[in-house]
């Protein structure tokens, strides 16, 4: 009898476990790229600094400046007030079906440029290093985003704000799609010049 229980309740456990698994990795398709910007915008709050959707003559010069729009469905690209200041950038893609990876890969190259610009300029640069480029499905994410520490921290101390910022972040998206994907982000290796943020996790 003894024996019986256990097996039960271990199986109990499985299927618990099973349950509390990202969907078992399943994406939310429903799901559109204002929806996961508002998403990401609320996680932040007042911290939310790409509050200004991008002019659609000055789109050559976003993250999505690269892609082809004909091949995406909707879009939403959104950056900071003063982006010569301030970096913070949101763009979400709706792809045609197999353009996703081409999208990923537009985002990383606009990426470079950011992380190029910022470390010779190092104001922000562990938000900068721990952008965000998710592809699920026919979706792809790119994010600099959160709530600047004061200008006086150190650099590991920007790094540890940076990452809590990001963590509400990867929440938010995982919630909206039901599932956080692989980020994809790629930093380019510093050459020792400027401040590196030394971004811990992501």
């Amino acid at each position: 009898m003894k024996k019986l229980v256990s097996l039960l309740l271990a199986a109990v456990m499985i299927l618990s476990f099973a349950a509390c698994s990202d969907n078992g990795g399943a994406v939310n398709t429903d799901v559109t790229p204002a929806e996961i910007e508002a998403a990401i915008a609320a996680a932040l709050g007042d911290g939310y600094l790409a509050t200004e959707t991008v002019p659609e003559d000055e789109l050559p010069s976003s993250p999505i400046g690269a892609l082809d729009l004909a091949k995406l469905k909707s879009y939403v690209v959104k950056q900071s007030t003063v982006p010569a200041l301030n970096l913070d950038q949101v763009a979400i893609v709706e792809c045609e079906e197999g353009y996703a990876d081409e999208a990923a890969a537009a985002f990383n190259e606009s990426l470079a440029h950011s992380v190029g610009y910022i470390r010779q300029y190092p104001f922000g640069v562990a938000k900068v290093e721990g952008a965000r480029i998710y592809k699920a499905g026919n979706i792809v994410i790119y994010v600099i985003a959160g709530a600047s520490p004061s200008s006086d921290v150190s650099a590991e101390e920007e790094a540890k704000f940076a990452f809590g910022e990001y963590e509400k972040i990867d929440k938010a998206i995982k919630d909206v799609l039901g599932t956080l994907p692989e980020n994809l982000a790629v930093i380019p290796e510093d050459s020792g010049s400027g401040r590196q943020g030394g971004l811990i996790g992501g």
